[in-house]
């Protein structure tokens, strides 16, 4: 599947979620039994190198949601990645209670006990269209996503309103605005992708078992151009941590569990 030269290089633990992602898919479609699927998902999360995972995927057909995967394809082994791992307590994680059960929903959009988990792909997606179609764009200053409500800073008449969601838009304040701030489009996230990190952030960040908490997209002084990026946070029996990614899914950081 990929050239020698690539095949000794280390995997990160999203690439390893990537992995897994793709057996779930070859077990679902019929590809592997479920003996197969689980013995290969146990390597996967064992993998070490990308020669490891190559041999667990090789002789699968590839989903279109991960062609784009490290995984996959050999040319998105070699970029370059800020990949830091920190030991440091995230005090803002571990203020957050864990994780509520909402009911989903299939419908674009949604309002009251029909919202789906902000925080999932599906409560993501219905969020955005009923935004778009609230706002009539997806330009916003910062967010941020909790499992049953969302708050968000946007241009506004008269400043920058603040705003929240729980199936339904209420603005609560508008305040000057800052000339300097630059909103960014919410339309280049990378759902799928994001779905991805999202199920797999509480085992990156070393809290497996754990669940996501909330996720916050802004622009980051970290970042050469101060793009936006997005931050995963999470809690589990281990403590709280965090991952940073770009909308389009390349990994920034990692901020382990800890008390």
């Amino acid at each position: 599947m990929s050239p020698a030269r690539n095949s000794g290089l280390r995997v990160r633990d999203a690439d390893r979620v990537d992995a897994c992602a793709l057996l779930d898919t070859a077990r679902d479609d019929g590809q592997l039994t479920a003996d197969e699927h689980g013995e290969r998902t146990a390597a996967a999360l064992r993998a070490k190198t990308f020669g490891d995972l190559d041999a667990l995927v090789a002789d699968l057909q590839i989903p279109r949601n991960l062609v784009r995967s490290a995984v996959v394809n050999p040319r998105r082994r070699q970029r370059s990645r800020r990949w830091v791992l920190a030991g440091a307590a995230v005090a803002a994680a571990a203020a957050v209670g864990a994780l509520a059960g909402v009911v989903a929903t299939d419908r674009p959009g949604s309002s009251g006990s029909d919202l789906p988990d902000l925080t999932t792909a599906r409560g993501i997606e219905t969020f955005l269209a009923d935004y778009r179609a609230h706002f009539g764009d997806l330009m916003v200053d910062e967010l941020t996503l909790h499992p049953e409500h969302a708050s968000f800073e946007r241009a506004a008449e008269g400043g920058t309103g603040r705003f929240s969601y729980r199936g339904e838009f209420a603005d609560s304040s508008v305040t000057d605005r800052d000339p300097d701030v630059r909103p960014f489009d919410l339309g280049a996230i990378d759902v799928p992708l994001l779905a991805r990190y999202l199920a797999g952030a509480p085992q990156t960040v070393g809290a497996p078992g754990g669940a996501v908490t909330y996720l916050i997209v802004q622009r980051s002084t970290d970042l050469p151009d101060e793009g936006p990026v997005l931050s995963i946070y999470t809690k589990g029996a281990a403590g709280s941590g965090y991952m940073t990614i770009s909308p389009s899914g390349e990994p920034l950081s990692v901020y382990r569990a800890s008390r």
